[in-house]
């Protein structure tokens, strides 16, 4: 295990000018090591990057050669698969509409399709909007997270939206109080707690169906918000307080829920619950953190009579250094983020903006797989992965940020031919004309060798020659002549900052949405094309 983390985090650092980083080789070794403790992975992965990156280049260039072929550990490879599959699959994705999908969400978006997919089942998109309270939904948040899963391929079988479910969720309630399993509580929220802490019953666990059943309905009329609410009895003496008489309905009067109008609102474990049998959820894909509901919603399926799904847990997705949902949208309230695609942020909506591919999603979500470990994912980790991608179609052009036009002494007019993409000349070339004048973004040393790529070398600003000359060791820069015909060319950076500068005029036939690589910069997206500029975002580097 030590040798093949070992080649991965050597070939990383070597790739990228000797500094490896954590998430690729992370990434690279679940690739490679499909057997294993993955807490052991990454403790080991963390330790050898810091070992690399300690060394220098030549230093791990020559370990790498040294290191030859490794022969890969050839075990059977575990492919990860359902348990209990009896009939056909069923599966859902459950979002709460309060925000844009974000990275995070993928993890379990994605492989509850690709099980799905696997076992020729059902995909049930249903979205948790009954908390008009804390996560108040986002009319918009419905259609961009539709959106968001088609654009990484997942094809919901049947959406669901539980707040328009309100009167099935009363139905199965009324039920649960006519047998004697639920009853409303009317005590101070923080009494009853101190309550079922030390596993103590109140005088209205025990009342008569018809007394439960007449505040049930005083829940809908009479109540205020926080004076009611309707529990599940469980076991008092569960081990777990949090699972004993869970709360599965709440008063919420004032609320402003984009799609209905309503004042008892069940809680996430009761409708879920219900939903998961209504729908035949045959297997749940739960984040660790909510591995509580299993205790809680199998009382509901006990008195019912109904057979709990299988359960799988997974750990979560964190992106460093990017906010909650509740974080971003405050700040967006207040004008300090563009809005939910802010390149910024951790969304797939601004991971597409900056163009990010689809395919560099799945491919990250199908490497990490699908274990308890909760994993932080840097950005870094995920451009080089989307470079594999979009190196091979993106064409290449000048693009000369924060220009100055400079003058070079006897330089020759030219006629030159670029190719748009080095590696594949059948894809056509860029035309220049260019005469003694320039913009560049560089500044210059006296008696240093300089070339202008694919045109003439100079120093001090005077022609040198026009071959390329290993002898002279000119540093490469990116030029642009000074021609009417120029592009005014503005980049959003991921900080939101923009920079302007001017573009060949070969930038006016690239499409919105397309990515292409702006030459000694990086790779950038197309997001608009105005009379007077085209706006680019940039991607990495």
């Amino acid at each position: 295990m030590r040798e093949l983390i070992l080649r991965c985090a050597l070939e990383n650092a070597v790739k990228y000018g000797g500094q490896a980083n954590f998430n690729s080789v992370l990434g690279a070794a679940f690739g490679i090591i499909k057997e294993g403790d993955k807490k052991e992975i990454i403790n080991l992965t963390k330790k050898i990057v810091n070992e690399v990156n300690s060394m220098n280049l030549q230093a791990q260039r020559e370990m790498l050669k040294e290191l030859g072929e490794i022969k890969k550990i050839k075990k059977r490879k575990k492919a990860i698969g359902l348990e209990n599959v009896k009939g056909k699959v069923v599966m859902r994705f459950a979002p709460n509409p309060n925000g844009y999908l974000s990275f995070g969400h993928c993890r379990p978006a994605l492989w509850n399709w690709l099980f799905v997919k696997k076992y020729k089942g059902r995909y049930v998109l249903r979205f948790d909007d009954t908390d008009p309270r804390i996560k108040v939904p986002l009319k918009e948040a419905y259609r961009e997270i539709k959106k968001d899963l088609e654009w990484l391929g997942v094809k919901p079988h049947s959406i669901v939206f539980q707040s328009k479910r309100l009167k099935i969720y009363y139905v199965y309630a009324e039920k649960l109080i006519r047998m004697g399993k639920a009853y409303v509580d009317t005590l101070p929220a923080e009494k009853m707690r101190k309550m079922l802490w030390v596993s103590s019953i109140s005088d209205e666990r025990e009342e008569s169906v018809d007394v439960v059943m007449q505040k049930w309905k005083k829940m809908f009329t009479k109540y205020k918000d926080g004076e009611a609410v309707l529990r599940i009895k469980t076991d008092i003496n569960h081990p777990n307080p949090a699972v004993r008489d869970w709360a599965a309905f709440r008063i919420i009067n004032k609320n402003k829920h984009p799609l209905v109008k309503a004042r008892v609102w069940p809680l996430l474990n009761f409708a879920s619950a219900i939903d998961d049998h209504e729908f035949g959820v045959t297997h749940i894909l739960r984040g660790i953190d909510l591995e509580i509901s299993d205790g809680r919603q199998k009382y509901i399926y006990e008195y019912f009579g109904w057979g709990y799904p299988t359960t799988m847990y997974h750990g979560k997705f964190f992106i460093s250094g990017i906010k909650s949902t509740s974080e971003v949208l405050e700040l967006i309230k207040e004008g300090k983020l563009s809005g939910w695609d802010d390149p910024r942020l951790g969304t797939i909506a601004a991971l597409r903006k900056r163009g990010f591919q689809s395919e560099t999603i799945v491919n990250f979500i199908k490497n990490s797989g699908i274990g308890k470990v909760d994993i932080t994912v840097n950005t870094s980790s995920l451009a080089a992965l989307n470079k594999e991608i979009v190196d091979k179609t993106a064409n290449r052009h000048f693009v000369v940020l924060n220009p100055r036009k400079i003058k070079i002494k006897n330089a020759p007019e030219m006629k030159v031919e670029i190719s748009l993409h080095p590696d594949f000349p059948k894809r056509g070339v860029r035309k220049f004309k260019t005469k003694n004048e320039f913009y560049v973004d560089e500044t210059f040393q006296p008696g240093k060798n300089y070339r202008f790529i694919d045109l003439f070398n100079f120093r001090d600003l005077e022609f040198v020659s026009k071959g390329l000359d290993p002898e002279l060791d000119a540093k490469m820069i990116h030029w642009l002549p000074v021609s009417k015909d120029l592009v005014n060319v503005e980049l959003v950076m991921p900080d939101n900052s923009v920079l302007k500068g001017l573009g060949e005029r070969d930038l006016k036939k690239v499409k919105v949405n397309e990515v292409v690589q702006f030459v000694r910069t990086g790779f950038v997206r197309c997001d608009k094309k105005l009379k007077n500029k085209v706006v680019f975002y940039f991607g990495h580097k």
